[in-house]
Protein backbone atom coordinates (compact mmCIF):
# COMPACT_ATOMS: atom_id res chain seq x y z
CA UNK A 1 0.00 0.00 0.00
CA UNK A 2 0.88 3.68 -0.68
CA UNK A 3 3.31 4.80 2.43
CA UNK A 4 1.75 7.31 4.94
CA UNK A 5 4.28 10.73 5.09
CA UNK A 6 1.85 12.50 7.19
CA UNK A 7 0.72 12.05 10.83
CA UNK A 8 -2.63 11.41 10.53
CA UNK A 9 -5.09 9.17 8.55
CA UNK A 10 -8.61 8.81 7.77
CA UNK A 11 -9.48 5.09 7.49
CA UNK A 12 -12.07 4.00 4.68
CA UNK A 13 -14.51 1.08 3.55
CA UNK A 14 -15.32 -0.01 7.07
CA UNK A 15 -18.51 -2.06 8.36
CA UNK A 16 -20.75 0.64 9.67
CA UNK A 17 -21.35 -0.32 13.70
CA UNK A 18 -18.30 -2.70 13.58
CA UNK A 19 -16.12 -2.06 16.57
CA UNK A 20 -11.61 -1.83 15.41
CA UNK A 21 -8.48 -1.24 17.05
CA UNK A 22 -5.46 0.51 15.30
CA UNK A 23 -1.72 0.52 16.00
CA UNK A 24 0.74 2.67 14.09
CA UNK A 25 4.47 1.67 12.88
CA UNK A 26 7.29 3.59 11.52
CA UNK A 27 9.36 2.61 8.13
CA UNK A 28 12.57 3.82 6.86
CA UNK A 29 15.48 2.59 5.06
CA UNK A 30 16.17 -0.19 7.38
CA UNK A 31 12.56 -1.92 7.92
CA UNK A 32 9.65 -1.62 9.77
CA UNK A 33 9.35 -0.29 13.48
CA UNK A 34 8.28 -1.78 16.70
CA UNK A 35 4.11 -1.26 16.68
CA UNK A 36 2.81 1.42 18.79
CA UNK A 37 0.38 0.44 21.65
CA UNK A 38 -3.45 -0.83 20.04
CA UNK A 39 -6.06 1.74 20.43
CA UNK A 40 -9.11 1.82 22.33
CA UNK A 41 -12.09 0.28 20.85
CA UNK A 42 -14.18 2.29 18.71
CA UNK A 43 -17.08 1.50 16.34
CA UNK A 44 -17.63 2.72 13.01
CA UNK A 45 -20.79 5.10 13.56
CA UNK A 46 -22.00 8.30 13.19
CA UNK A 47 -20.13 10.69 15.80
CA UNK A 48 -21.69 10.98 19.00
CA UNK A 49 -22.96 13.95 21.27
CA UNK A 50 -24.90 14.85 24.18
CA UNK A 51 -28.16 14.13 24.22
CA UNK A 52 -31.49 16.93 23.61
CA UNK A 53 -33.96 18.07 26.09
CA UNK A 54 -36.67 15.95 26.94
CA UNK A 55 -39.42 16.79 25.25
CA UNK A 56 -42.24 17.50 28.17
CA UNK A 57 -41.88 17.49 31.81
CA UNK A 58 -44.92 17.90 34.28
CA UNK A 59 -46.41 18.02 37.62
CA UNK A 60 -48.61 14.90 37.73
CA UNK A 61 -49.45 14.66 41.68
CA UNK A 62 -48.62 16.96 44.84
CA UNK A 63 -49.34 16.43 48.46
CA UNK A 64 -48.47 18.67 51.47
CA UNK A 65 -45.15 17.36 51.45
CA UNK A 66 -43.78 16.05 47.74
CA UNK A 67 -44.24 16.88 44.15
CA UNK A 68 -44.75 14.10 41.76
CA UNK A 69 -42.84 14.50 38.35
CA UNK A 70 -42.91 13.12 34.92
CA UNK A 71 -41.27 13.33 31.30
CA UNK A 72 -40.45 11.77 28.16
CA UNK A 73 -37.23 10.70 26.54
CA UNK A 74 -35.60 13.31 24.26
CA UNK A 75 -35.96 12.62 21.05
CA UNK A 76 -32.20 12.74 20.26
CA UNK A 77 -30.23 10.74 22.27
CA UNK A 78 -26.84 11.90 20.59
CA UNK A 79 -26.14 8.37 19.02
CA UNK A 80 -25.32 6.38 22.48
CA UNK A 81 -27.63 5.32 25.03
CA UNK A 82 -29.11 7.71 27.75
CA UNK A 83 -27.94 6.70 31.09
CA UNK A 84 -30.08 8.48 33.26
CA UNK A 85 -31.43 11.77 34.21
CA UNK A 86 -30.73 14.76 36.57
CA UNK A 87 -33.56 16.37 38.19
CA UNK A 88 -32.81 20.20 39.57
CA UNK A 89 -35.08 22.32 41.47
CA UNK A 90 -35.19 26.27 42.74
CA UNK A 91 -37.43 27.52 45.31
CA UNK A 92 -39.75 30.49 44.99
CA UNK A 93 -37.78 33.34 43.95
CA UNK A 94 -34.49 32.09 44.51
CA UNK A 95 -32.10 31.95 41.81
CA UNK A 96 -29.63 28.93 42.78
CA UNK A 97 -30.97 25.64 40.74
CA UNK A 98 -30.08 22.60 43.06
CA UNK A 99 -29.38 18.84 42.01
CA UNK A 100 -31.93 17.01 43.93
CA UNK A 101 -30.87 13.37 42.62
CA UNK A 102 -27.14 12.11 43.69
CA UNK A 103 -27.55 8.75 41.35
CA UNK A 104 -28.95 8.95 37.91
CA UNK A 105 -32.39 8.61 37.60
CA UNK A 106 -33.25 5.81 35.23
CA UNK A 107 -37.28 6.13 35.08
CA UNK A 108 -39.12 8.92 33.63
CA UNK A 109 -40.88 9.92 36.80
CA UNK A 110 -39.33 11.00 40.27
CA UNK A 111 -41.13 12.07 43.35
CA UNK A 112 -39.44 14.65 45.06
CA UNK A 113 -39.84 14.48 48.79
CA UNK A 114 -38.95 17.26 51.96
CA UNK A 115 -40.61 19.94 50.48
CA UNK A 116 -42.17 22.99 52.65
CA UNK A 117 -46.09 22.78 52.57
CA UNK A 118 -47.95 25.25 50.02
CA UNK A 119 -44.03 26.63 49.14
CA UNK A 120 -43.82 27.17 45.04
CA UNK A 121 -41.10 25.35 43.43
CA UNK A 122 -39.73 24.80 39.64
CA UNK A 123 -38.29 21.86 38.13
CA UNK A 124 -35.67 20.94 35.31
CA UNK A 125 -34.33 17.97 34.01
CA UNK A 126 -31.65 16.75 31.90
CA UNK A 127 -30.56 13.24 30.44
CA UNK A 128 -26.99 11.86 30.15
CA UNK A 129 -25.61 9.83 28.27
CA UNK A 130 -21.69 8.39 27.48
CA UNK A 131 -21.08 11.82 26.06
CA UNK A 132 -21.97 13.98 28.94
CA UNK A 133 -25.16 15.82 29.97
CA UNK A 134 -27.78 16.94 27.80
CA UNK A 135 -29.69 19.97 27.75
CA UNK A 136 -32.31 20.84 30.40
CA UNK A 137 -36.28 21.01 30.13
CA UNK A 138 -38.23 23.15 33.04
CA UNK A 139 -41.60 22.59 33.99
CA UNK A 140 -43.71 25.35 32.33
CA UNK A 141 -44.75 26.77 35.46
CA UNK A 142 -43.89 26.79 39.27
CA UNK A 143 -45.56 23.50 41.70
CA UNK A 144 -47.06 24.40 44.75
CA UNK A 145 -46.51 21.84 47.73
CA UNK A 146 -50.41 21.10 48.43
CA UNK A 147 -52.79 18.35 49.13
CA UNK A 148 -54.51 17.45 45.52
CA UNK A 149 -58.45 16.13 45.25
CA UNK A 150 -58.99 14.61 42.01
CA UNK A 151 -62.46 12.58 41.36
CA UNK A 152 -62.23 8.99 40.26
CA UNK A 153 -60.74 7.99 36.73
CA UNK A 154 -60.48 4.45 35.28
CA UNK A 155 -58.22 4.00 33.25
CA UNK A 156 -59.03 1.67 29.99
CA UNK A 157 -56.87 -0.03 27.95
CA UNK A 158 -57.27 -2.19 24.62
CA UNK A 159 -58.14 -5.25 27.04
CA UNK A 160 -60.99 -3.76 28.74
CA UNK A 161 -64.32 -5.53 28.05
CA UNK A 162 -67.76 -4.29 29.63
CA UNK A 163 -69.68 -7.48 28.45
CA UNK A 164 -68.74 -10.91 28.60
CA UNK A 165 -70.10 -13.90 27.75
CA UNK A 166 -69.29 -17.09 29.74
CA UNK A 167 -70.93 -21.14 29.33
CA UNK A 168 -72.83 -22.29 32.14
CA UNK A 169 -70.25 -23.78 35.31
CA UNK A 170 -67.76 -21.67 33.80
CA UNK A 171 -66.10 -18.60 35.88
CA UNK A 172 -65.63 -14.63 34.78
CA UNK A 173 -63.90 -11.61 36.41
CA UNK A 174 -64.78 -8.40 35.90
CA UNK A 175 -62.40 -5.68 36.94
CA UNK A 176 -61.08 -2.05 36.56
CA UNK A 177 -57.90 0.45 37.22
CA UNK A 178 -58.48 3.50 38.71
CA UNK A 179 -57.25 6.73 40.40
CA UNK A 180 -58.28 9.58 42.76
CA UNK A 181 -57.21 12.10 45.50
CA UNK A 182 -57.67 10.77 48.50
CA UNK A 183 -58.29 6.55 46.84
CA UNK A 184 -61.73 6.31 46.00
CA UNK A 185 -63.53 3.00 47.27
CA UNK A 186 -65.48 0.54 45.29
CA UNK A 187 -68.62 -0.71 45.79
CA UNK A 188 -70.20 -3.72 43.68
CA UNK A 189 -74.11 -4.35 43.39
CA UNK A 190 -75.88 -6.23 40.65
CA UNK A 191 -79.10 -4.40 38.93
CA UNK A 192 -82.61 -6.28 39.41
CA UNK A 193 -80.95 -8.60 42.40
CA UNK A 194 -78.06 -9.50 44.75
CA UNK A 195 -74.97 -10.59 44.18
CA UNK A 196 -74.66 -14.72 44.28
CA UNK A 197 -73.13 -16.43 47.09
CA UNK A 198 -70.32 -17.37 44.09
CA UNK A 199 -69.70 -13.82 44.17
CA UNK A 200 -66.01 -12.27 45.52
CA UNK A 201 -65.06 -9.02 45.79
CA UNK A 202 -61.20 -7.43 45.83
CA UNK A 203 -60.23 -4.23 46.34
CA UNK A 204 -56.47 -3.11 46.61
CA UNK A 205 -55.07 0.10 45.38
CA UNK A 206 -56.56 1.28 42.33
CA UNK A 207 -58.03 -2.02 41.67
CA UNK A 208 -61.15 -3.78 41.80
CA UNK A 209 -62.41 -7.06 40.88
CA UNK A 210 -65.54 -9.05 40.80
CA UNK A 211 -65.14 -13.11 40.52
CA UNK A 212 -67.70 -14.87 40.11
CA UNK A 213 -67.17 -18.74 40.21
CA UNK A 214 -69.29 -21.29 38.72
CA UNK A 215 -71.93 -19.19 36.70
CA UNK A 216 -75.74 -20.10 35.97
CA UNK A 217 -78.78 -18.22 34.39
CA UNK A 218 -79.29 -16.53 37.92
CA UNK A 219 -75.91 -14.38 37.39
CA UNK A 220 -76.82 -13.35 33.76
CA UNK A 221 -77.35 -9.27 34.04
CA UNK A 222 -76.19 -6.41 34.80
CA UNK A 223 -73.08 -5.22 37.28
CA UNK A 224 -72.23 -1.91 38.02
CA UNK A 225 -69.19 -1.09 40.11
CA UNK A 226 -69.34 2.39 41.52
CA UNK A 227 -65.87 4.64 42.64
CA UNK A 228 -66.33 7.17 45.16
CA UNK A 229 -64.10 9.68 47.18
CA UNK A 230 -64.38 13.37 48.39
CA UNK A 231 -64.15 14.72 45.09
CA UNK A 232 -66.38 13.13 43.19
CA UNK A 233 -68.22 9.79 42.43
CA UNK A 234 -67.72 7.46 38.80
CA UNK A 235 -70.06 4.53 37.79
CA UNK A 236 -68.70 1.29 35.39
CA UNK A 237 -71.68 -0.66 34.52
CA UNK A 238 -70.43 -4.86 32.90
CA UNK A 239 -73.25 -6.74 31.18
CA UNK A 240 -72.52 -10.68 31.82
CA UNK A 241 -74.45 -13.57 29.94
CA UNK A 242 -74.29 -17.03 30.78
CA UNK A 243 -74.95 -19.72 28.06
CA UNK A 244 -77.01 -22.04 30.18
CA UNK A 245 -81.05 -23.64 30.12
CA UNK A 246 -84.08 -21.18 30.13
CA UNK A 247 -85.40 -20.15 33.89
CA UNK A 248 -89.17 -21.02 34.76
CA UNK A 249 -92.17 -20.04 32.10
CA UNK A 250 -94.13 -16.95 33.51
CA UNK A 251 -97.80 -16.57 34.74
CA UNK A 252 -99.20 -19.64 33.65
CA UNK A 253 -103.23 -19.67 33.94
CA UNK A 254 -106.06 -21.94 32.49
CA UNK A 255 -107.95 -20.11 29.88
CA UNK A 256 -110.71 -22.81 29.80
CA UNK A 257 -111.69 -25.33 31.46
CA UNK A 258 -114.14 -28.18 30.20
CA UNK A 259 -115.53 -31.91 30.63
CA UNK A 260 -112.20 -33.80 30.20
CA UNK A 261 -109.56 -31.00 29.13
CA UNK A 262 -108.23 -27.67 29.61
CA UNK A 263 -106.36 -25.04 27.89
CA UNK A 264 -103.51 -23.55 29.50
CA UNK A 265 -101.27 -20.24 28.77
CA UNK A 266 -98.17 -18.85 29.68
CA UNK A 267 -95.81 -16.03 29.58
CA UNK A 268 -91.87 -16.72 28.34
CA UNK A 269 -89.23 -17.13 30.98
CA UNK A 270 -87.89 -14.10 32.13
CA UNK A 271 -84.56 -15.04 31.23
CA UNK A 272 -84.17 -17.52 28.15
CA UNK A 273 -80.55 -18.32 28.76
CA UNK A 274 -78.70 -16.45 26.42
CA UNK A 275 -80.34 -18.36 23.35
CA UNK A 276 -83.72 -18.87 21.85
CA UNK A 277 -86.56 -20.68 23.34
CA UNK A 278 -87.04 -23.63 21.15
CA UNK A 279 -90.66 -24.83 22.33
CA UNK A 280 -92.32 -25.59 25.88
CA UNK A 281 -93.24 -28.74 27.39
CA UNK A 282 -96.27 -29.05 29.58
CA UNK A 283 -96.75 -32.57 31.69
CA UNK A 284 -99.92 -33.19 34.43
CA UNK A 285 -100.14 -35.61 36.97
CA UNK A 286 -102.91 -36.74 39.19
CA UNK A 287 -103.28 -35.34 42.45
CA UNK A 288 -102.72 -38.87 43.99
CA UNK A 289 -99.88 -39.63 42.14
CA UNK A 290 -96.14 -38.61 41.91
CA UNK A 291 -95.66 -39.57 38.25
CA UNK A 292 -95.51 -36.49 35.85
CA UNK A 293 -96.78 -37.73 32.03
CA UNK A 294 -96.25 -35.28 29.25
CA UNK A 295 -99.15 -33.83 27.80
CA UNK A 296 -98.47 -33.49 24.04
CA UNK A 297 -95.44 -32.93 22.11
CA UNK A 298 -93.09 -30.27 21.71
CA UNK A 299 -95.43 -27.16 22.10
CA UNK A 300 -93.88 -23.88 19.82
CA UNK A 301 -97.06 -21.76 21.12
CA UNK A 302 -97.62 -20.30 24.47
CA UNK A 303 -101.14 -22.31 24.57
CA UNK A 304 -101.95 -25.29 24.94
CA UNK A 305 -105.31 -27.59 24.97
CA UNK A 306 -105.31 -30.93 26.85
CA UNK A 307 -107.97 -33.53 26.19
CA UNK A 308 -107.56 -36.70 27.31
CA UNK A 309 -108.45 -35.45 31.29
CA UNK A 310 -110.60 -37.78 33.23
CA UNK A 311 -113.61 -35.99 34.51
CA UNK A 312 -113.72 -35.64 38.36
CA UNK A 313 -110.23 -36.10 38.90
CA UNK A 314 -108.25 -33.61 39.92
CA UNK A 315 -104.39 -33.22 38.10
CA UNK A 316 -101.44 -30.69 38.62
CA UNK A 317 -99.92 -29.30 35.51
CA UNK A 318 -96.37 -28.31 35.26
CA UNK A 319 -94.60 -25.89 31.99
CA UNK A 320 -90.63 -25.82 30.82
CA UNK A 321 -89.21 -23.63 28.15
CA UNK A 322 -85.92 -25.53 26.05
CA UNK A 323 -82.99 -24.45 24.23
CA UNK A 324 -80.25 -25.44 22.81
CA UNK A 325 -78.71 -25.70 26.13
CA UNK A 326 -81.24 -28.23 27.45
CA UNK A 327 -84.68 -28.29 29.33
CA UNK A 328 -85.16 -25.23 32.11
CA UNK A 329 -86.49 -25.56 35.28
CA UNK A 330 -90.48 -26.11 35.67
CA UNK A 331 -92.76 -23.76 37.01
CA UNK A 332 -95.79 -25.64 38.67
CA UNK A 333 -99.53 -24.64 39.48
CA UNK A 334 -99.72 -25.17 43.41
CA UNK A 335 -103.30 -25.59 42.95
CA UNK A 336 -104.29 -28.70 41.14
CA UNK A 337 -107.90 -28.06 38.93
CA UNK A 338 -110.50 -30.73 37.68
CA UNK A 339 -111.77 -31.05 34.02
CA UNK A 340 -115.28 -30.06 34.83
CA UNK A 341 -117.52 -28.28 32.71
CA UNK A 342 -120.86 -25.70 33.91
CA UNK A 343 -124.14 -28.06 34.84
CA UNK A 344 -126.62 -27.88 32.77
CA UNK A 345 -129.99 -25.75 34.21
CA UNK A 346 -132.85 -27.05 35.96
CA UNK A 347 -135.68 -27.52 33.71
CA UNK A 348 -138.30 -26.60 35.83
CA UNK A 349 -139.14 -24.81 39.17
CA UNK A 350 -142.69 -26.16 40.85
CA UNK A 351 -144.45 -24.24 43.70
CA UNK A 352 -145.32 -26.93 45.92
CA UNK A 353 -146.81 -24.16 49.01
CA UNK A 354 -147.42 -20.69 50.42
CA UNK A 355 -148.02 -19.83 53.58
CA UNK A 356 -147.71 -16.05 55.05
CA UNK A 357 -143.90 -16.04 55.13
CA UNK A 358 -142.99 -19.21 53.18
CA UNK A 359 -142.79 -20.87 50.14
CA UNK A 360 -141.98 -24.14 49.18
CA UNK A 361 -140.18 -24.72 45.83
CA UNK A 362 -139.22 -28.27 43.98
CA UNK A 363 -137.35 -28.91 40.51
CA UNK A 364 -135.87 -31.54 39.07
CA UNK A 365 -132.30 -32.48 39.31
CA UNK A 366 -129.92 -31.50 36.04
CA UNK A 367 -129.68 -33.77 33.44
CA UNK A 368 -125.77 -33.91 34.41
CA UNK A 369 -123.13 -32.25 36.82
CA UNK A 370 -120.54 -30.93 34.75
CA UNK A 371 -118.21 -33.40 35.99
CA UNK A 372 -118.15 -32.23 39.79
CA UNK A 373 -120.01 -32.00 42.49
CA UNK A 374 -123.42 -29.18 42.27
CA UNK A 375 -125.30 -26.97 45.00
CA UNK A 376 -127.98 -24.80 44.30
CA UNK A 377 -128.25 -21.24 44.89
CA UNK A 378 -131.46 -19.20 45.43
CA UNK A 379 -132.20 -15.64 45.08
CA UNK A 380 -134.39 -13.85 47.10
CA UNK A 381 -135.47 -10.51 46.76
CA UNK A 382 -137.16 -8.26 48.79
CA UNK A 383 -139.34 -5.33 48.35
CA UNK A 384 -137.77 -5.21 44.94
CA UNK A 385 -133.88 -5.49 46.16
CA UNK A 386 -132.01 -8.75 46.19
CA UNK A 387 -131.09 -10.28 49.48
CA UNK A 388 -128.58 -12.23 49.89
CA UNK A 389 -128.49 -15.89 48.26
CA UNK A 390 -129.55 -19.04 50.51
CA UNK A 391 -126.97 -22.08 49.47
CA UNK A 392 -128.11 -25.75 49.73
CA UNK A 393 -125.54 -28.50 49.26
CA UNK A 394 -126.49 -31.34 46.87
CA UNK A 395 -125.71 -33.88 49.02
CA UNK A 396 -127.72 -32.71 51.89
CA UNK A 397 -131.01 -32.45 50.22
CA UNK A 398 -130.99 -35.95 48.95
CA UNK A 399 -131.95 -35.47 45.88
CA UNK A 400 -133.92 -38.01 44.12
CA UNK A 401 -136.36 -36.69 40.95
CA UNK A 402 -137.95 -33.54 42.83
CA UNK A 403 -135.82 -32.15 45.60
CA UNK A 404 -138.21 -29.93 48.02
CA UNK A 405 -136.70 -26.78 50.09
CA UNK A 406 -138.30 -24.86 52.13
CA UNK A 407 -137.50 -20.86 52.01
CA UNK A 408 -139.50 -17.52 52.35
CA UNK A 409 -139.73 -16.22 49.09
CA UNK A 410 -137.85 -16.92 45.62
CA UNK A 411 -137.62 -15.22 42.39
CA UNK A 412 -134.87 -17.60 40.49
CA UNK A 413 -132.54 -20.40 41.30
CA UNK A 414 -129.36 -21.42 39.50
CA UNK A 415 -126.83 -24.60 40.02
CA UNK A 416 -123.23 -24.27 40.30
CA UNK A 417 -120.61 -26.64 40.88
CA UNK A 418 -116.33 -26.31 41.10
CA UNK A 419 -116.40 -24.96 37.35
CA UNK A 420 -119.36 -22.34 37.76
CA UNK A 421 -123.13 -21.29 37.75
CA UNK A 422 -125.35 -22.63 35.28
CA UNK A 423 -128.67 -20.31 33.19
CA UNK A 424 -130.81 -19.73 36.10
CA UNK A 425 -134.44 -21.19 36.12
CA UNK A 426 -136.89 -17.90 36.60
CA UNK A 427 -140.73 -18.87 38.16
CA UNK A 428 -143.06 -17.90 34.72
CA UNK A 429 -145.17 -16.02 37.24
CA UNK A 430 -145.07 -14.72 40.10
CA UNK A 431 -146.13 -15.95 43.95
CA UNK A 432 -148.01 -14.35 46.28
CA UNK A 433 -146.93 -15.22 50.12
CA UNK A 434 -149.75 -16.66 52.01
CA UNK A 435 -152.02 -18.78 53.60
CA UNK A 436 -153.17 -21.36 51.49
CA UNK A 437 -156.71 -23.49 51.97
CA UNK A 438 -155.73 -25.86 49.31
CA UNK A 439 -151.95 -27.08 47.83
CA UNK A 440 -150.96 -24.43 44.64
CA UNK A 441 -149.10 -25.95 41.78
CA UNK A 442 -147.68 -24.11 38.58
Amino acid sequence: CKPIVECAHKVLHLTEDMEYEFRVMAVNDAGVGAPSTISMPIKAAEPKDIPCAPSVVCVSDSTNNSISLEWTKPANDGGMEILGYIIEMVKGKETEWKKINEQLVAQTNYIVTGLETGAEYKFRVAAVNHVGRGEDKETPEPAQAVDRLTPPQVDIDATFKQTHIVKAGGSVCLGIQFRGKPIPTATWMKEEGELGVMSEITNTDGYSFLSIENCSRNDTGKYTVNLENASGSKAITFTLKVMDTPGPPQAVVFKEVSRGSVTLTWEPPLNDGGARILHYIVERREASRRTWQQSGGKCTQNILKIQDLLEGVPYFFRVSAENQYGMGEALEMTEPVIATAEPASPKRMDILDTTDNSVVLGWPKPEHDGGSRIHFTINVPISGRPAPKVTWKLEEMRLKNTDRVSIRVTRDKSTINSRGASEPKELVTAVTVQEQRGNRHS
